[in-house]
């Protein structure tokens, strides 16, 4: 039975006076992953950081496990969520288990030297992430999508139920892409992680989500398991652009309709 651990009610924010989240509401359940999706500007990662405690709302409420999320301290918060932004920026000379370490900063008093714990959470987030040989590198001396998975280590290593990524396939190529799919995939299944993130694509959306939540404008246009929420129909009008359900070897995805497209060699799916 699937068990509701995240509920936005009735949710309204409005950031330097514009409306970005309008009275919404959906539910986000343990053990599963799911998607937050639509265009530009439709206000899925406001609602990430609605979640992470980063922003507030204007009107209505976020509950995690039947509690407001404002009724947790930020210390509290971070021991049961962890977020991974769109951008970061890395110190020059920041070696991968200094930027690690800062995940364990919630279970630990200030200053205080690393435990044994600590050390244990930090080589199982790097090895997690595939990252432990980088351990003693600069970040800065990685490729980007290296640097992308040890920015997940960090996440890792601070041990949370539940993991927020906002994008965390952005600017990465398509191998170092679907490497980062995989890790978090494997997260979940494995470790019975939460995962909440945003994806812009679709395809990587349906094929590595359980659930999807799709926005437009600030509104929720529909919310279920993602094979229900991402009909040809629904996606091309919410994104204003033709998109047929296609069969490539096996695998059914999401193609839009372009000038460049034979679509009679297109094999359909109903």
């Amino acid at each position: 039975m699937s068990i509701k651990l995240l509920t936005v009610n009735k949710l309204t924010c409005r950031l330097g006076g514009k409306l970005i989240l309008d009275n919404i509401s959906c539910e986000f359940h343990k053990g599963k992953v799911t998607a937050l999706i639509g265009p530009n500007g439709s206000g899925k990662s406001t609602l990430l950081k609605l979640i992470a405690g980063l922003e507030k709302a204007s009107i209505g409420e976020i509950q995690l496990s039947g509690k407001g999320i404002t009724q947790y301290s930020r210390a509290d918060l971070s021991l049961k969520l962890a977020m991974l932004p769109q951008r970061h920026s890395t110190p020059v000379g920041l070696t991968v288990s200094d930027l690690v370490e800062f995940g364990r900063h919630p279970h630990r008093r200030w200053f205080a030297p690393l435990t044994k714990k600590d050390k244990q959470k930090m080589h199982w987030a790097m090895e997690e992430a595939g990252v432990l040989e980088f351990a003693d590198l600069a970040i800065e001396t990685l490729s980007g999508g290296e640097a992308q998975r040890c920015w997940l280590a960090m996440v890792l290593a601070q041990d949370t139920d539940i993991v927020l990524l906002d994008e965390p396939t952005s600017w990465l190529d398509i191998g170092h892409q679907v490497e980062l799919l995989h890790i978090v995939k494997r997260l979940n299944e494995q470790y019975g992680k939460t995962i909440i993130w945003v994806l812009h694509d679709l395809n990587h959306a349906q094929e590595f989500s359980d659930n999807a939540i799709m926005l437009e404008k600030g509104k929720v246009v529909v919310a279920g398991d993602v094979d229900s929420v991402l009909t040809a129909e629904r996606v091309s009008k919410v994104y204003n652009t033709s998109v047929a359900r296609v069969k490539v070897e096996g695998q059914t995805l999401l193609w839009p309709r372009t000038s460049v497209v034979n679509e009679t060699k297109l094999p359909r799916v109903k």
